[in-house]
């Protein structure tokens, strides 16, 4: 072989760079595809709709748009006559349609009203055109309305706790919401205002039609493995669970008892852009051999989430409605509504009033729940507050800023303003400088994002300074800058 036929041979070192380059496009575009495919295996209820919010078309069961929702024949026995004291409801999405139903028998003009709202959102997003006085309308937008929104169990909940909504409907709060509640100083109670069964279910050519509730248990602890040993053919059980915020989860572990879940069945999300990296999700139902999974009764029949599924009697008792009204369906629940301990507004109390009242227990049970049998029900408050009360008055005036928890913390605070007649409630956050925390510099922002105002602290006389009020949209009573509020 010749010397210049040799040097042909060697590698070049770009193009070997090149190739490596392009190996790895390769292998990083099959797991990409590849996670694609899971993630439409497995994906389940995908938040197609609702602006990520819903895997359900809504369309009809807005209150703009209310084909599908039910209406009374009669003038309801509430009418709320002004937008002004209409509660903000939200809730999970199995309930949407039921607070549709209430607040377009209860709320004067709703529909008229959030049609302008969302005409005029929507023309927003699509201008591009943003500046502070148009939050409003984003919010309206991405939470699918201003008074009767959308952004489902999880997202409803965190928005009832910092104080976006008056009105959450759906299951009980999970752990995790619960907590978060109390690390502001916020307390959830939740009403019951209707029943709903808690259901498993699997495909329609499963032989079996009946599981125990100590069965079902055991399968989700792991012990029971095939169908065969409930009564079924020799085939593994997948059994499905739900994302942990979700309200059928909270509702699964309800069920379960002492007994632990297994690790849920996962699938990856691959991301090979800029920010790559790998998300985890658990999957949900998936219709596939031997598949089991859960939810309630109405997200499957009343929203036709599945296809070619059977739902499952248990302890042989099927979820009717009868079965569901009268206690017999062993995994009856219910459809609560969640409000603040602290939300003092009258017409919160009176829509609460008007879920229990004959209108609005016709409105529950016709849009596909069980009324209750016993409207004399008694709330819940779901968690407890632990942390302490810090008081500051101004001498002056006599206002008071209340700090709920510690500075030292380092953690986001929450605080009250009583201001004469003016209350206001928000939160504490560390102000920040070319990435470095201000000490004892502060801003507060009130929960309806309409106040925010810089504030010093000042460890040696145990005071705060009201330095300067970056905006007030709402008018309402700041302390004037410069106004010094002592430890009490």
């Amino acid at each position: 072989m010749s010397e210049t036929a040799v040097k042909t041979k060697k590698k070049h070192p770009v193009r070997i760079a090149l190739l490596v380059i392009a190996a790895i496009a390769v292998f990083a575009s099959a797991i990409f595809f590849a996670s694609q495919e899971n993630n439409e295996k497995y994906m389940g209820h995908g938040f197609d709709y609702m602006h990520g919010y819903s895997s359900t078309d809504f369309t009809g069961y807005h209150v703009y748009d209310s084909e599908k929702l039910y209406r009374l024949d009669h003038e309801a026995s509430l009418i709320i006559e002004n937008e002004e004291d209409f509660p903000v409801l939200d809730g999970a999405e199995a309930c949407y349609p039921v607070y549709s139903s209430l607040a377009l028998a209860a709320y004067k003009n709703i529909a008229e009203i959030e049609a302008d709202y969302k005409k005029k959102a929507e023309e927003k997003v699509e201008s591009r055109d943003f500046n502070k006085d148009d939050y409003t309308l984003m919010d309206i937008y991405y939470n699918n309305g201003r008074y009767v929104s959308f952004t489902n169990s999880s997202n409803g909940y965190y928005r009832l706790i910092n104080g976006e909504a008056d009105i959450m409907i759906g299951a009980r709060p999970s752990q995790s919401q619960k907590d978060h509640a109390s690390s502001v100083n916020e307390q959830i109670v939740t009403t019951p205002i209707g029943r709903e069964a808690f259901i498993f279910f699997t495909q329609a050519s499963n032989p079996v039609d009946n599981l125990t509730s100590e069965q079902i248990r055991s399968l989700y602890h792991g012990d029971i493995t095939n169908w065969k040993d409930v009564g079924g053919k020799n085939q593994k059980i997948i059994a499905f669970q739900r994302p942990e915020e979700s309200g059928s989860q909270v509702a699964m572990r309800w069920f379960m008892g002492d007994v632990s879940l297994a690790d849920p069945k996962t699938f990856d999300i691959v991301n090979v852009g800029p920010m790559g990296g790998v998300v985890t999700e658990v999957a949900q139902y998936n219709d596939e051999k031997g598949a089991l999974g859960y939810t309630f009764k109405y997200f499957l029949t009343g929203l036709n989430q599945e296809e070619n599924v059977k739902i499952l009697s248990v302890d042989g008792v099927y979820p009717s409605t009868e079965n569901i009204k009268n206690g017999t369906y062993p995994a009856a629940v219910s459809l609560v509504a969640a409000t603040l301990a602290s939300n003092d507004k009258p017409y919160v109390k009176k829509m609460m009033e008007f879920m229990l009242s004959d209108d609005g227990q016709e409105i529950i049970e016709q849009t596909g729940y069980a009324a209750l049998a016993d409207r004399n029900v008694t709330p819940t408050v779901e968690n407890e507050l632990t942390l302490s009360e810090n008081v500051f008055v101004n001498g002056e005036t006599g206002a008071k800023f209340i700090v709920y928890g510690t500075l030292e913390s380092g953690s986001l605070l929450r605080f009250e303003l009583i201001n004469g007649d003016t209350v206001i409630k928000g939160g504490i956050n560390p102000m920040y400088s070319d990435g470095k925390r201000l000490e004892n510099r502060y801003w507060i922002y009130s929960n309806e994002n309409d106040i925010e105002t810089e504030i010093a602290y000042d460890p040696d006389t145990d005071s705060f300074k009201f330095v300067q009020t970056v905006y007030n949209d709402g008018g309402r009573g700041i302390p004037e800058d410069g106004s010094l509020f002592t430890a009490e």
